[in-house]
């Protein structure tokens, strides 16, 4: 397999987390201590992944002189800074420049125990240009079923729901790239439909992202899977 690199957004404003990321960006918020971007890259390193390239913008001169101070010797890091204002897509492109012609994109604030390797062999066996890693909704409410009189005839706590979102978690064919019409995120995924070459792959093991205080303080309790410490008896749905 050639080397894939990782490919880390971590230049948007984390708007939904203020007033946090009025002072810090939404990368280099602490779980426990350490921003959530050390504990992405880490993932990925102990997963044979040490070569990154980090898409800066906001606040770029922190998470360059954070990474900076948390990284490992047998690491590589490339920045690429598309200032504040750039889309995603602007990010990825610029991203890719550093690129052979497969890489992993993935989220500054997210982390997933996904098994990278497996994702980017299905990958090829689908001869995909974009894997797209899913999640499974839950509900955040009880949700009643009844029937034609109004009598409650089942309860569920917070189900699955039949949906699967995105979390954050990619792999790209360069080839991709050929396809996009403008910076625009939404339009390109809808123009990737079309090609019959975008795949999913869904993950149900850990997943943790935050965009409220009270998310923030579940991931906290979760963050330490990553580190094959599990608490036990912890509940945060």
């Amino acid at each position: 397999m050639e080397k894939v690199k990782i490919v880390i957004l971590a230049g948007g404003k984390g708007t939904r987390l203020k007033p946090l990321t009025e002072t810090v960006p939404k990368p280099l918020v602490t779980l426990n201590g350490k921003p959530v971007l050390e504990y992405a890259m880490s993932f990925c390193a102990k997963n044979g992944f040490k070569e990154f390239v980090i898409c800066t913008g906001y606040k770029a001169d922190m998470v360059v002189s954070a990474v900076n101070s948390f990284k490992k010797d047998d690491w590589k890091i490339d920045f690429v800074n598309s200032g504040e204002e750039a889309s995603m897509l602007k990010r990825i492109i610029d991203a890719s420049e550093k690129c052979s012609e497969k890489f992993v994109v993935c989220y500054g604030d997210t982390v997933a125990d996904i098994n990278l390797n497996e994702l980017i062999l299905k990958h090829e066996k689908n001869n995909a240009l974009i894997t797209n890693v899913l999640y499974q909704m839950e509900s955040p409410f009880g949700l009643m079923e009844t029937n034609e009189k109004g009598k409650i005839i089942s309860y569920k706590e917070k189900p699955l729901l039949p949906f699967w979102f995105n979390i954050g978690y990619f792999v790209f064919s360069k080839e991709a790239l050929n396809y996009v019409k403008n910076e625009d995120w939404i339009s390109f995924l809808e123009q990737m439909v079309k090609t019959n070459r975008f795949f999913a792959e869904k993950h149900t093991g850990e997943h943790i992202t935050f965009n409220t205080e009270q998310e923030k303080l579940c991931a906290e309790k979760k963050i330490n899977v990553f580190s094959h410490v599990f608490e036990e008896g912890v509940d945060c749905k």
